[in-house]
């Protein structure tokens, strides 16, 4: 993998207890992280993000295979809980300095600029013990990056912090990747969290990597029905290629009287789950352009003040679909409206069943 910092070969980790042939094993054939780029890996709970972080950072002793680091520079890693030690905030930044034999005069710079970096300059004096808990994440931070890291691994590094706060520290930890070109790996449960700073996602499913790529790609054409849901594409309605249109798309039915379009290649006659994302269906109350998928109903909507996600009864399925909350069409949904659904070919996916 040409330009990786960090790359995994043939990697197979069986924790302890994890006996018997049908005992939890992580098998990663292949895997890079790259230079200024933050690698996201998802899944569900027992899918062995975190054992794949402890690989990669050399922490698991049951650890087979080929982990290499292609660039000078240690690899530092961010647990999901911070643990400070008793002295000041500067004293636990400088602490991987120590051990380290770096200079004093470098030690002093390097703490002062990932003070800084991190908004910690003002608490340097401060027992690190007496932090919240979004300021003891910010510490673990200005840690690892005080080692000058090749790779970053971080372990739910938003976990219990509330949305303001994950956005402050994801755009210091953004800036902080650009200026430094460390690789990272981030591991989330989270969707919305990996999305505020993934280039790439990795899905991780029952220990196997079931889907690897750019960010984008995979959140508009996941690999098959178990990635779909974990990278947003919540609409999942099995349906079958009929047709062909003069276009080149394919015509895909649903229900009687319920096709859509999609732009992919498929064969006449194929069973195939049709993926969509709740952001891509376009909706009218009582009007709009019916020409893609035609009307349905609104059976029920849930805002949190910022986003309003409705559920519209739609050829025999529920449809969700997201809207900005207090204005347009956000402002207007109500259970009970009859609307009009629109949606462009190449937003729909086909999956084959």
């Amino acid at each position: 993998m040409s330009g990786a910092v960090l790359e995994a070969r043939d990697l197979r980790v069986r924790p302890p207890g994890a006996n018997g042939p049908d005992g939890f094993e992580l098998s990663v054939g292949a895997l890079a992280l790259h230079a200024g780029s933050v690698l996201a890996v998802l899944g569900p709970n027992g899918a062995g993000k975190s054992t794949l972080l402890r690989a990669l950072a050399g922490l698991e002793t049951q650890a087979r295979g080929n982990v290499t680091r292609h660039a000078a520079g240690p690899v530092a890693m961010v647990f999901q809980r911070p643990v400070m030690v008793a002295g000041s905030v500067a004293w636990n930044v400088a602490l991987p300095l120590w051990g380290a034999g770096v200079p004093r005069a470098e030690r002093r710079r390097r703490v002062a600029a990932a003070l800084d970096r991190f908004g910690l300059a003002p608490l340097a004096a401060r027992r690190a013990d007496s932090l919240s808990g979004g300021e003891m994440r910010r510490v673990a931070l200005a840690q690892a990056f005080v080692r000058e890291p090749a790779a970053l691994l971080l372990d739910e590094p938003f976990d219990d912090l509330d949305a303001r706060a994950q956005e402050a520290l994801s755009l210091d930890l953004r800036e902080a990747i650009r200026a430094t070109n460390v690789a990272v790996a981030l591991v989330t449960h989270d969707l919305r969290q990996a999305l505020l700073l993934a280039d790439r996602i990795a899905v991780l499913i029952g220990g196997h990597l079931a889907q690897v790529g750019p960010r984008d790609a995979v959140l508009r054409r996941p690999a098959n029905v178990e990635v779909a849901p974990l990278v947003g594409m919540t609409n999942l309605l099995p349906g079958r290629v009929v047709a062909r249109d003069p276009e080149g798309d394919a015509v895909v039915e649903i229900a009687p009287e319920y096709r859509l379009r999609a732009a992919a290649g498929a064969t006449i006659g194929a069973d195939v789950w049709v993926g969509i994302r709740p952001e891509h269906v376009k909706v009218d109350v009582g009007r709009g352009d019916t020409r893609v998928i035609g009307k349905g109903h609104v059976v029920r909507t849930l805002s949190d003040g910022m986003l309003v996600t409705a559920w519209i009864a739609w050829a025999g399925h529920e449809l969700r679909i997201v809207a900005i909350a207090g204005r347009g069409l956000g402002h207007a949904l109500a259970p009970g409206d009859g609307v009009s659904l629109a949606l462009r070919p190449q937003d729909v996916h086909l999956i084959p069943r």
